[in-house]
């Protein structure tokens, strides 16, 4: 495994890039390719990172300006993968991180996948910057900002276009909320679907969307916009809407998925 980290500025906005070569394992594929669990986990991590670049620090551990753990929460992903002609275990990927401004409070990443034969997938994420109030609960996130990242490269046109979209697509949601069958009704593992700072862990909401309508065929692209986030016992209910699927806590709407296999 290696790695490369580039920040380059000259006269203008920084681009702060990564990229790593990686041997694919178990933990990294499913019986249809490149694992969109492992993706997404592994390229939030990333993200973090990247940020951390920015700022020109060693860690992921973030505080604002009054010294309050901030966290790097995901607004919107989307996930698109190709469909390998061949198996990949064993083989090599090489991934290409990048990180840009993309709207006030919002830090968008773009990781490209390659192997042997060419693409493999491409992963956008946006995120914003949120803290836990005085009472902990996930369900009172407060927003934040983190200093010295005024100056990151544009969104690239598929960030901006994903922005948007995630917008429209929170906007017509709330307007017309989901009113067909559950389709599962699950309580997250603390264990298993949550993550170090307590908060329900974005590929979880990947997976309960997979659960309650499995793809008939290998994925090739899904999009969650992220809406909320839920405590520790409380419960998740998925049904089908206007635009793809709803993920809801009661009456508070916590995820939209849209997915094409």
């Amino acid at each position: 495994m290696r790695a490369r980290t580039a920040l380059r500025s000259v006269g203008g906005p920084r681009r702060v890039e990564r990229r790593e070569s990686l041997s694919l394992g178990m933990a990294m594929l499913s019986p249809f390719g490149l694992s969109e669990q492992w993706l997404l986990r592994d390229a939030g991590d990333r993200h973090w990172t990247l940020i951390a670049d920015a700022l020109g620090q060693s860690g992921i551990a973030f505080r604002d300006a009054e010294g309050h753990p901030v966290y790097a929460a995901f607004c919107a992903t989307e996930l698109t993968l190709a469909r390998p002609s061949r198996p990949l275990l064993g083989t090599g990927i090489e991934i290409t991180s990048t990180l840009h401004a993309v709207a006030a409070n919002r830090i968008g990443s773009e990781h490209h996948f390659y192997g042997a034969e060419g693409w493999l997938g491409t992963l956008r994420m946006i995120s914003c910057f949120l803290r836990h109030d005085g009472s902990g609960s996930n369900r009172r996130l407060l927003r934040s900002s983190l200093p010295g990242l005024d100056d990151l490269a544009a969104a690239t046109p598929g960030l901006d276009r994903q922005h948007a979209r995630a917008r429209t697509l929170a906007r017509q949601s709330r307007d017309t909320p989901a009113t067909g069958p559950d389709l599962l009704v699950q309580t997250p593992v603390p264990a298993l679907d949550f993550n170090a700072v307590g908060l329900l862990y974005f590929p979880t909401f990947s997976r309960l969307a997979e659960a309650a309508r499995p793809c008939p065929a290998p994925l090739t692209r899904r999009e969650v916009v992220y809406l909320g986030n839920l405590d520790q016992g409380e419960h998740v209910t998925v049904r089908a809407g206007a635009t793809g699927l709803q993920i809801t806590s009661g009456p508070r709407l916590l995820a939209l998925v849209e997915t094409t296999c």
